[in-house]
Parts: structure tokens; C-alpha cells; sequence
């Protein structure tokens, strides 16, 4: 009886030690793991993140595939699960394990970088104001007393306010619902980055982005904060960086972007 008491012991230890080897130990590991990393990505922000046919396409998108080859050893598209964000939904979404990274046009700035962590940037963009093609605005002063489309989440409305601190900000959750007030002439303006109003001009004609760019917004792949998520950030800057000295980022910007000039 006691041989045998020993041996279910026994068993036991060996089994909860197995399972033991099993658990992840951190937030790469993890992904490893369920063979899937979970990517926060938009969906209304062409050339970045976009549905074409289906399927969610992009800038953002070829960034997020670039960086499952490197933790996978693998061009299979299958590991990367896409989840469609809000701008306001990036952060949480990162801090409550919605997402394992957040890969959506977000620019690093030094509140957010107080929440979460940020890679090395992998593109510059700046901001700008898309108008009617025969609108008589010229610059951001004349914006005051009128209303300007931002989209909630994003630092366009801090700008706005520093700037034109008299216009009348009309807050939208996506650049899609920006633009159709543009179209209906419920705003006079948007204010937004200048990559992202150049894929709404790809879609519709009768606009123009005036030519004053007023911030440097740095576009980088947002990471949960925390011990457990480090080595996933050193493999995510290690993508970057090989991506930027082998030419395989400009050539994907090119493919995105072939006529936005880059800074």
C-alpha cells in the first residue's frame, strides 16, 4: 500500500512538473505557444490598415506579417489573428491582453508612452488639413470659429487646440465618418496625419491636403508594459531594424505610399 501511495506521489509530481515546463513564462513564449499572435490593427485607415475583398490589408498590415516571420521561422500568414481597434480602443485594448501588440498608425508620444511601451518607429508621418479642392482655408489660424473633424483618440485635437484654439472640434471615432462630414459640409476641415488623408484622396476626388505639416508623429508598434512582454519587444525592434538595413521597409512603403514623400 505504501509502494503504491509512493508511486501515485510520484506520478503526480512528474506531471505537474510537465505541466509546469509547459506554462509560458512570457508574453513571446506565450504567443509561441498558441502558434497566433493577436495584432490590434484599424480598419478604415487605407493605405495602412484597410479592408480590400474581406480581408484587412495594408502598410500596418505587411508590418504585423514581417514580424510573425521572424517569431515563427515562417511565411505562413495563419499565425497573425487581425483585431479591428477604434483609435480610442488601442491602449486598452493592449492592457487587458485584448491584443499582443497594437500595430494601427499609432504615434509615440510621452503621455502614451507612460501607459505602454513602443518599438523603434517605423514610419514619420506629420500632420496636416485636408479641405475642399476650391475651399479659400489656407492654414491651420483660419480653422478658428469653424468646425474641424478630428477623430477621438488621436493627438489631432491636441494640436487643434494648441493651434486654432477657438475651432469648434467635432469628435468622430473613424476617419471614414471624418470624411463623410467632410462630404456633407458639416466641417470645413480635417485634421488628421498626412498619411492617412492622402489614402482618403486615393478614394474620392474634389479634396486637397494643404501643404503645412505641424507635428512629426512617429508610427511604432505598441507593447504592453511589464517584465513579461521585454524579449517580445527586443524580437519586434529586431524585425524593425532588419526590415530598415536590408531596404525591405522602403520598399514596403513604396508599395503603400508610391507618392507620399517621405521624411
Amino acid at each position: 500500500m505504501k509502494k503504491l501511495s509512493f508511486l501515485f506521489l510520484l506520478i503526480c509530481f512528474l506531471v505537474v512538473g510537465c505541466v509546469q515546463e509547459q506554462r509560458p513564462s512570457d508574453l513571446l513564449d506565450e504567443i509561441k505557444l498558441k502558434d497566433r499572435i493577436n495584432v490590434g490593427i484599424k480598419t478604415d485607415s487605407r493605405p495602412f490598415g484597410f479592408l480590400r475583398n474581406g480581408e484587412i490589408t495594408g502598410f500596418d498590415a505587411d508590418i504585423a506579417y514581417e514580424i510573425s516571420k521572424k517569431i515563427f521561422m515562417s511565411d505562413f500568414r495563419g499565425h497573425v489573428k487581425f483585431i479591428p481597434l477604434k483609435p480610442s480602443e488601442r491602449i486598452s485594448a493592449l492592457n487587458t491582453g485584448k491584443v499582443d501588440i497594437v500595430i494601427a498608425t499609432l504615434s509615440v508620444n510621452e503621455r502614451r508612452k507612460d501607459i505602454i511601451d513602443f518599438s523603434r518607429p517605423y514610419f514619420v508621418a506629420g500632420q496636416a488639413i485636408m479641405v475642399p479642392r476650391y475651399s479659400r482655408i489656407s492654414s491651420i489660424s483660419q480653422l478658428n470659429n469653424k468646425p474641424v473633424a478630428i477623430v477621438l483618440g488621436t493627438t489631432g485635437e491636441k494640436t487643434l487646440r494648441l493651434l486654432a484654439p477657438n475651432a469648434n472640434a467635432v469628435g468622430t471615432l473613424t476617419y471614414k465618418e471624418a470624411f463623410e462630414l467632410l462630404k456633407q459640409n458639416k466641417v470645413d476641415a480635417i485634421l488628421a496625419d498626412d498619411s492617412l488623408l492622402y489614402g482618403l484622396l486615393l478614394e474620392t476626388r474634389g479634396y486637397k491636403i494643404l501643404p503645412a505639416r505641424y507635428t512629426e508623429e512617429y508610427y511604432a508598434v505598441g507593447i504592453k508594459k511589464g517584465e513579461d512582454t521585454k524579449n517580445l519587444r527586443k524580437m519586434v525592434n529586431l524585425t524593425i531594424k532588419s526590415l530598415e538595413q536590408s531596404g525591405k521597409l522602403n520598399k514596403i512603403k513604396n508599395k503603400w505610399i508610391p507618392h507620399f514623400t517621405m521624411k
